[in-house]
């Protein structure tokens, strides 16, 4: 199997590089709106009005192509041949191998039209076919909707050389199709495909099915620096509000989700063997089951460096495993709230044994049941080390049914930095890194947790003097880990052979040499 992945991801490097040898620099295409030359795409000054058009030329030019889009509202049923729409839902912006499409840029009439700043000169791919889409608290704002497009975006049959960069995808309406692919993928539908999709907003997309925001079945997309939510929102009246993964395993860093889902996962839910790789995220959301992330179909997560919450109806507000699930979450703050169920944290059922490590939770509560931080029912087997749970609220256990703990801090107070605005660095009087000022403080106690977690973890990242043991907690490992204190003033000196950072070199030294040694990370 690792043999086969590699030999895949080396044909799809070669995919890619041969579709954009091309004859040179690549080609430019400009889109803007406003643009009232000869709109022929090879100038600001004469650039398509349409974005559809700007992808059908793309799409017969030799590659690589770049298109520069300017800030304004398109939609995926116009083109020079329909300036005032057709009116097909079926309509997407079908994104194309060895095309970057970059919006965000000034365009014509600007005294700069090449200045690129995607927040000030927003690019909006907009579903709103009918342009009468209305806002409204009644909480049935997609009743004005049912024209709109089932599908912005779409990135199906398509390798890591096609691009969405710098673009705000709204109002895609996956309904009246049930069931079927058009019921799924509101925002972006990906089948078989493997698409890049940076700097992106996506908002207000409602799917009758699963995936409102982004659906991927079969399909490895690289999703980076993007957000999955707004004040209104994803609805999916099926399973992952923000996204949701089939068969899958998309590399997402550096992206906030939120969502709402009447089955599992608000923010994201993963499903049929799908291995995502998920980094330095902030999930959250609503849902039936784990409001944050949900766990299915003996998926196996890697889930590092990420804030994770949310509100379950039932089970599971953070996180939700079933169905033989094995996700490893490490490095992760988790706080969450089961309302009727059990397991504000993390609800573990259906032979699911997920593995978390270096993870800190907090102000978990299930207000239905066991389990405010954690939960295990029968023939789950979950793992839990070198951890913090405190806080649990609403229940006398903030740990029910987990039976596999290792050198986790559970209850107790782990003396955080400020824990009542989110700061979960532990206190040292060696040194723990302050986060506001970007620099090193110390404190006037030093917590149990620093140098308590398991003496065979690799210390990875952190800091000296370090102790030569991990520290529990979301930083432990990392290079915002605390700092050891020995009861007396830091070693400032790095000397060789001492292992633990005491400024000594002695037994403990060699202890922990013979601990790790020949020890493979």
């Amino acid at each position: 199997m690792r043999q086969r992945t590699t030999l895949n991801t080396i044909l799809t490097v070669l995919v890619c590089l041969f579709a954009i040898a091309g004859t040179g620099n690549a080609k430019t295409i400009y889109v803007d709106g406003d643009a009232a030359g000869a709109n022929d795409g090879s100038s600001w000054a004469d650039a398509y009005n349409y974005l559809q058009d700007a992808l059908a030329d793309a799409n017969s030019s030799p590659k690589p192509v770049e298109i520069h889009v300017a800030q304004g509202v398109y939609k995926p049923d116009r083109s020079n041949g329909e300036p005032n729409g057709a009116g097909d839902r079926e309509a997407t912006f079908q994104l194309i191998s060895g095309v970057t499409l970059k919006g965000g840029y000034a365009g014509f009439g600007e005294p700069d039209p090449n200045a690129r700043k995607i927040e000030l000169y927003e690019t909006i791919l907009n579903g709103d076919l009918g342009g009468n889409d209305v806002n409204n608290v009644s909480g049935s704002w997609w009743q004005s909707r049912e024209e709109n497009s089932c599908h912005v975006v779409t990135g199906s049959y398509t390798k890591p050389c096609a691009t969405l960069d710098g673009f705000h995808i709204t109002a895609g309406i996956a309904m009246g199709f049930s069931p079927g692919p058009n019921s799924r993928g509101a925002g972006m539908y990906n089948n078989s495909g493997s698409p890049t999709v940076t700097n992106c907003k996506f908002s207000e997309n409602l799917a009758d099915l699963d995936g409102a925001g982004m659906y991927n079945h079969n399909s490895n997309p690289k999703v980076t620096n993007c957000t999955f939510g707004g004040y209104w929102g994803h609805w999916a009246f099926g399973s992952g509000g923000g996204m949701c993964n089939v068969h899958s395993s998309p590399k997402v860093t550096e992206c906030t989700f939120s969502g709402v889902a009447a089955g599992l996962g608000g923010g994201i839910y993963n499903s049929c063997y799908s291995n995502p790789v998920i980094r330095n995220c902030k999930i959250a959301g609503r849902g039936q089951n784990g409001g944050g992330i949900a766990c299915d179909g003996e998926s196996a997560p890697l889930i590092t460096n990420c804030t994770l919450g949310g509100l379950a109806y039932e089970d599971g507000g953070a996180i939700y495993c079933i169905g033989g699930s094995s996700p490893l979450i490490t490095n992760c703050v988790i706080g969450g709230c089961a309302d009727e169920g059990a397991g504000g944290g993390l609800a573990c059922l259906e032979g699911s044994s997920p593995t978390i490590g270096n993870c800190t939770f907090v102000g978990n509560s299930a207000l239905g049941g066991p389990g405010a931080a954690i939960y295990c029912g029968e023939n789950s087997d979950p793992l839990l080390t070198n951890s913090i749970v405190w806080g649990s609220i609403c229940n006398s256990d903030s740990i029910h049914g987990l039976s596999r703990i290792t050198y986790s801090y559970i209850d107790g107070d782990p003396l955080f930095a400020d824990p009542n605005n989110g700061d979960y660095h532990l206190k040292s009087q060696a040194g723990r890194w302050d986060a506001n000022s970007a620099s090193w403080v110390k404190d006037d106690v030093t917590s149990l947790c620093i140098d308590a977690g398991d003496p065979m973890s690799p210390i990875g990242n952190e800091p000296f003097p370090n102790g030569g043991i991990i520290n529990m907690g979301a930083y432990g490992g990392t290079a915002e880990a605390s700092k050891s204190y020995f009861g007396k003033p830091p070693c400032e000196t790095i000397v060789a052979g001492d292992i633990n950072g005491d400024c000594e070199v002695n037994f403990l030294d060699f202890r922990l040499l013979a601990l790790h040694w020949l020890e493979e990370h």
